[in-house]
């Protein structure tokens, strides 16, 4: 079974912690207790971590060692691209979410989501995710928030902006919809294919851009496939009919094992006729809450007894040495 996780780079190697020496320090440990792949969030909130031609200078350049250390310790390093926080914020990004007016106090993160509406943003990603593997050559490269705003704003707001507007004219015959649209079933489906024509449209040019450096491309998932994964634009499943991802990553995090198995028994059914691989996301340390060693490693079992192909993380920088010996086990054990 492959173990992945997901790290923060920026916060994992603080200033006087970010040697090279350091870098292979940490990937040796990771090594040790059975991770073979570390997927790095390299854009964070307007901030990028990897010299980009794109996007101009780096807050600091963490991509770099972590390929490098990668290298050495036989750990492969799969660099994050996406939307919402990671999306990549070139100067002349344009075409944000607008969730209409409004009386309600929206999340700022929904209201700074860049809407795949828009080539400029579907355009930018692309060519930053381009310049990423083709100055870095790292081993793959992940993807995460390649959607539309969370279903909690999403649901009640569909997207005002000038491109999603215009695209609803061709089927609704006016540019937004109203309550009473939204309670027709057919309206719906037209607005959720909408924004799945649109997402997928950017997941093709990853894909292309992957394709074209012979590395393989995943992606973290939402985890409620009908719940928020398709009303987002993110029909992951789809994607994997299609032969877009090379393994898909749910991000089934929950404290309660009850819940963790439902999930894990879903998305084996979504995934069975794709032959994509599967890697249940497990969170050590997420919104939904926090678990102990032992529980993730019960997580962990329980996937490959359910035939999972694989595990992903969240997040390798909660680890204390309690994580790191579970890890070990279970992945001794495992083989």
């Amino acid at each position: 079974m492959e173990i992945a996780v997901w790290g923060h780079p920026y916060s994992e190697y603080p200033e006087g912690k970010d040697t090279q020496a350091d870098f292979v320090a940490r990937f040796e440990r990771m090594k040790e207790a059975g991770v073979g792949i570390y997927l790095p969030f390299v854009i964070t909130h307007g901030k990028h971590f990897f010299q980009s031609a794109v996007l101009g200078s780096p807050a600091k350049d963490l991509l770099g060692p972590l390929v490098e250390a990668g290298e050495e310790v036989g750990v492969e390093v799969h660099p994050i691209v996406g939307l919402g926080s990671v999306a990549a914020a070139a100067e002349d990004r344009r075409g944000l979410y607008d969730p209409g007016p409004t009386d309600e106090e929206l999340p700022s993160w929904a209201l700074n989501w860049p809407c795949a509406a828009w080539d400029e943003v579907r355009q930018v990603t692309i060519e930053t995710a381009a310049d990423m593997l083709d100055s870095y050559s790292p081993d793959g490269l992940h993807m995460d928030y390649v959607r539309y705003p969370n279903t909690v704003v999403l649901d009640t707001h569909p997207c005002h902006c000038e491109r999603c507007q215009e695209a609803r004219e061709q089927w609704l015959g006016k540019p937004l919809p109203e309550a009473e649209d939204l309670a027709r079933p057919g309206v719906v489906y037209r607005e959720v294919q909408m924004r799945n024509r649109f997402v997928k449209s950017l997941v093709r040019g990853l894909r292309e851009v992957a394709d074209e450096a012979g590395l393989p491309l995943s992606m973290a998932a939402r985890a409620r496939y009908l719940k928020d994964a398709v009303a987002e634009g993110q029909d992951w499943v789809e994607w994997c009919e299609d032969s877009l991802l090379d393994f898909v990553c749910p991000m089934s995090y929950n404290p309660c094992m009850e819940r963790f198995q439902r999930f894990v028994t879903e998305h084996l059914n979504l995934l069975a006729a794709t032959g994509t691989p599967l890697y249940c996301g497990i969170g050590r340390s997420s919104s939904l809450g926090k678990i102990n060693a032992q529980e993730m490693a019960r997580q962990i079992r329980y996937a490959a007894e359910r035939g999972a192909d694989g595990v992903c993380v969240f997040h390798i920088g909660a680890f204390e040495d309690e994580d790191y010996k579970a890890l070990r086990q279970v992945s001794q054990d495992l083989g």
